[in-house]
């Protein structure tokens, strides 16, 4: 009996025991439960996750927002070719309409549409009508094609015009009226005396000017327009003249007058074109003068003793609404013929020997104008 109670006894000191160790408070913790260390420990790894977070969020946004600061600038890159003459004088021959009526309207840019694709805005000088109009004028050629020739451009990733020269009128009012309806129908803009055609690209507006030194158009012209590019906002102004003598590989007097005095006025280049040659690049006052970029897409003439011609292009830089002294400029030596034996109408891009055979006449061409044309055709 006694036995039994002591026995009984040191079984409830036991328990008595064991529970006052669970409640001490010594740092044992009941399951389920967190102890103010721990949560001091947990809270502190969350202030110390959520400062990393916020500081790296803080990093990357400053990191984005300064790229952003150094990238500001605006690249707008312009190709320029030569004459497209898109149609025929059938007293001589109907050879570009045959070859239009074989393939189709993609076939004529087919081959230096991967350049035109690839930039901003591309502009050719357009040689002849887009019309049915019968009032051929009193000329030794007149040129002309069906509306839809039109097609030919917009296929070709041909977004401006000149048509600024001396076969605008071939077939007189009619014929004019003709093709600047057609064109803005296909939405190709274009350029002719004091109607100017702007282009926007990635905010930039573009402004294109095109005179004829021919018809008597000179500075107090070209002054007045550069003048209305500038009041419209235009951040880069390209000047397009025809002017100079055909067949002649090198400018005039009062070609270099001209450019010279555009440049001057604000003009951030110049293009020539109707010597249906190639002639020499200047550079001027940290700006180019491309005297004649010769013939391009040219239906006007079946086989060409000179088939060269170029792609012109020039990549300029605004930075914050400003045009930038920086630019890159390049020569792209071309065929105006896919072939050397015929005119197949299909400019192509030349390469190898061709190529250096190219850019070695147009550094002859462009002697003392104090550009360096390098052997990748890139200008400096």
């Amino acid at each position: 009996m006694k036995r039994n109670i002591i026995k009984q006894l040191g079984i409830v000191l036991c328990l008595g025991f064991i529970i006052s160790a669970f409640s001490s408070g010594n740092g044992v913790t009941a399951a389920g439960e967190t102890s103010d260390e721990q949560k001091e420990s947990v809270v502190s790894e969350e202030t110390v996750s959520e400062t990393t977070t916020e500081n790296t969020t803080e990093a990357v946004t400053e990191a984005t927002t300064q790229k952003k600061k150094k990238d500001d600038t605006v690249a707008i890159t312009i190709s320029a070719a030569g004459d497209c003459t898109l149609g025929v004088d059938s007293r001589y021959n109907e050879a570009f309409n045959s070859y239009y009526d074989e393939h189709n309207a993609s076939y004529f840019l087919k081959k230096v549409k991967p350049v035109f694709s690839k930039d901003d805005i591309t502009i050719v000088n357009f040689e002849g009508t887009l019309t049915d109009s019968n009032d051929r004028q009193d000329k030794t050629f007149t040129f002309k094609g069906p509306a839809k020739y039109a097609k030919i451009l917009k296929k070709g990733s041909v977004e401006v015009v000149t048509l600024a020269n001396n076969h605008s009128y071939d077939f007189g009012e009619q014929g004019f009226s003709d093709t600047k309806k057609t064109l803005k129908k296909n939405k190709i803009k274009y350029c002719y005396k004091s109607t100017i055609a702007y282009k926007t690209v990635k905010g930039v507006k573009v402004a294109f000017i095109g005179y004829s030194q021919l018809d008597g158009d000179g500075e107090a012209e070209v002054k007045a327009a550069i003048k209305k590019a500038k009041k419209k906002k235009a951040k880069i102004i390209i000047c397009n003249f025809h002017w100079g003598i055909e067949r002649d590989y090198y400018p005039t007097e009062e070609q270099k007058s001209l450019g010279r005095y555009a440049i001057k006025q604000g003009a951030d280049l110049v293009i020539g074109h109707h010597p249906h040659v190639l002639q020499g690049v200047e550079k001027y006052k940290g700006r180019y003068i491309v005297y004649s970029l010769g013939n391009f897409c040219f239906g006007g003439n079946m086989d060409p003793e000179d088939k060269d011609t170029m792609i012109f292009q020039q990549t300029f830089y605004v930075k914050k609404g400003k045009l930038q002294k920086k630019n890159d400029a390049k020569i792209i030596p071309c065929s105006l013929s896919g072939v050397s034996y015929t005119n197949d109408f299909q400019p192509k891009i030349l390469k190898g020997k061709a190529k250096k055979n190219l850019l070695s006449k147009m550094r002859d061409y462009s002697s003392g104008m104090k550009v360096k044309i390098k052997s990748s055709g890139k200008l400096k």
